[in-house]
């Protein structure tokens, strides 16, 4: 239960958000990004999500709230506030305030379906204009660092038919108590709006490497390519099925204003509808691909084992995005047959020079700095590493749409301030190279 203490701090957090909002930059970068999308910048695009360094930015003892609900509320306000305020980058942060249908599945796992957890989901919590971000408001929360014991469940080829097309369940009496509180709290001040889900994350190798384990699967490419061919066919099935029970419910909702797309970005864009309706055609949808467990995977293999599958889920959306950490470089070939591309991960182990030249602008250059050069390198005082290693993207990519995304960053070394110096950084040394 919020208590009318914790209702007014929520609520005046949330006229600041409201406030930021009608900056006049905050519509400047939506457009910016709605032409970003379509393929008409010059200038890179830049857009920073500390994912798992959220928790060190907005602490768990730094809120004023006590209960859950509202102490979620109250996290998510901070986080807005914090990056409007001091990351300062292209990511606008609108007074639209998203309350997420409630929606778990069965698993891939016939043998032992688990309802707590979802295959387009991860124990984070993905926010459209945040990104990823932990569940540092819940009383008790820890961040675990540890390694975890690991056994397969997939040994022989027979083990396959354990795998299944997981069963989608629409929590709807839990979706709309929690519809109606945030009315309730905020809906005066915000535009409270519900929704589906906006990203779909079509990870078929990792989904595999779960169950079967990592070095098994590079392995089976040698020793058993037939159990892997089954394999992969089955888990496209199934993210086939999980698409299929997610638009039948109504569950999906079009995502061509903000969300978050691809393994870094933003998806505004007018060739795709805008106005959070619910999808009920995956051409209105902007989707994402990606199999960076195959990184060490050539690319006539890369393409025989996986990418064929993801082509055919690919191929379904509007407009498609691909990679995460897997270098593009020798592989974009093939990435370009798929038929709706628009976003392609150009990763810290991409050679950034063959990238610029393959991808032009056919497709948006998604350049993802190395987080470790940012976190050890990088210091106010120390800016001559990270200003030469930005600069030779910089100067290598004038013929592109990029972006620069600056993620997966675990931590800041609880040293929150240094996102904005960074991004004050890049943009001195954009100008400084056009």
């Amino acid at each position: 239960m919020i208590t009318a203490e914790e209702r007014a701090i929520i609520r005046e957090l949330a006229k600041q958000v409201k406030d930021v909002s009608q900056r006049p930059e905050m519509k400047q970068r939506e457009n910016l990004w709605y032409d970003h999308n379509e393929l008409k910048t010059t200038d890179p695009v830049i857009a920073v999500f500390p994912e798992m360094s959220w928790r060190q930015i907005i602490t768990p003892e730094s809120l004023q709230c006590k209960c859950d609900e509202a102490r979620e509320m109250e996290w998510l306000l901070r986080a807005k506030l914090f990056r409007a305020n001091v990351i300062d980058d292209d990511v606008p942060v609108t007074d639209i305030w998203e309350v997420r249908k409630i929606i778990t599945d069965t698993g891939w796992d016939k043998l032992n379906p688990n309802h707590k957890n979802s295959a387009f989901a991860n124990p984070s919590f993905r926010d459209n204009c945040l990104g990823d971000v932990p569940l540092a408001w819940l009383n008790g929360f820890h961040f675990d660092e540890g390694a975890k014991h690991f056994s397969p469940i997939i040994e022989e080829p027979e083990d396959l038919k354990r795998l299944g097309t997981p069963e989608v369940i629409y929590h709807e009496k839990e979706t709309m108590e929690k519809l109606k509180l945030h009315q309730d709290v905020l809906g005066d001040i915000l535009d409270v709006r519900l929704v589906g889900l906006k990203y779909l994350y079509i990870a078929m190798m990792e989904t595999y490497s779960d169950f079967r384990g990592l070095e098994q699967v590079m392995y089976d490419i040698y020793e058993e390519p037939e159990m892997l061919h089954e394999a992969m066919q089955i888990v496209e099935d199934g993210y086939h099925g999980l698409i299929d029970q997610y638009l039948e419910q109504g569950l999906l909702t079009c995502n061509g204003n903000q969300a978050y797309s691809g393994s870094g970005g933003q998806s505004f864009t007018h060739e795709l509808p805008g106005d959070d309706r619910v999808c009920t055609d995956l051409k209105d949808f902007f989707g994402f691909t990606e199999s960076q467990e195959f990184t060490m995977v050539g690319p006539e293999q890369h393409w025989e084992f996986v990418m064929q599958h993801e082509k055919r889920i690919g191929d379904r959306f509007g407009l498609t995005s691909y990679g995460c950490c897997e270098p593009a470089d020798d592989k974009l070939d093939y990435i370009f047959q798929f038929k709706t591309m628009r976003r392609i991960s150009v990763s810290p182990w991409a050679n950034v020079e063959k990238c610029a030249e393959r991808i032009g602008k056919r497709a948006v250059y998604s350049w993802k700095p190395n987080p470790s050069y940012y976190l050890n390198n990088y210091l106010p005082t120390d800016t001559e590493f990270m200003e030469g290693y930005v600069k030779h993207m910089l100067n290598s990519t004038k013929n592109n749409c990029a972006e620069i995304i600056l993620k997966d960053t675990h931590t800041c070394q609880n040293d929150p301030m240094r996102f904005g110096a960074w991004v004050k950084d890049v943009r001195k040394w954009i100008k400084e190279t056009r």
